[in-house]
C-alpha cells in the first residue's frame, strides 16, 4: 500500500518551488522608465528597482552654478536593494555661456 500523503506533499513542494523560481525570474527582467528631464533613463526590476536599479542620467537640473553657468548632470547610478553601489554622475557644462539672470526665478537657467 502506497502512502498518498507523501506524494501529495512532494507535488505541493514542487509547485511552491516552481512558483518561487518563476517569480524570481519575472522580477529580474528589466523595465524601462524614461524621465522628462532631458533624456534620463532608468532600468529596474519588478516594482521599480526593488532588487536593482540602473539610472543613466542626462538631465538639466533647472539651476545654475555659483558662477551663473547652465550645466547638465551626466553619468550612471547603480543601486541594489536600495543601496547605491556605483555613482559616476558628473557635471558637463553646456557651452559655458552665462545664463541670463532672472530676479523673479533664481532657479531658471534660461528664459
Amino acid at each position: 500500500m502506497k502512502n498518498t500523503n507523501k506524494n501529495t506533499f512532494n507535488k505541493k513542494k514542487f509547485i511552491v518551488i516552481l512558483l518561487i523560481v518563476l517569480l524570481i525570474i519575472f522580477m529580474l527582467f528589466p523595465r524601462r522608465y524614461s524621465y522628462l528631464d532631458g533624456g534620463s533613463v532608468a532600468y529596474g526590476s519588478f516594482d521599480f528597482g526593488f532588487i536593482y536599479r540602473v539610472e543613466q542620467r542626462h538631465r538639466l537640473p533647472g539651476a545654475v552654478d555659483a558662477d551663473g553657468y547652465g550645466y547638465y548632470e551626466n553619468g550612471t547610478v547603480i543601486s541594489v536593494f536600495g543601496i547605491e553601489i556605483y555613482n559616476d554622475v558628473h557635471t558637463d557644462y553646456d557651452d559655458l555661456a552665462v545664463a541670463p539672470h532672472d530676479p523673479y526665478n533664481e532657479t531658471a537657467p534660461y528664459n
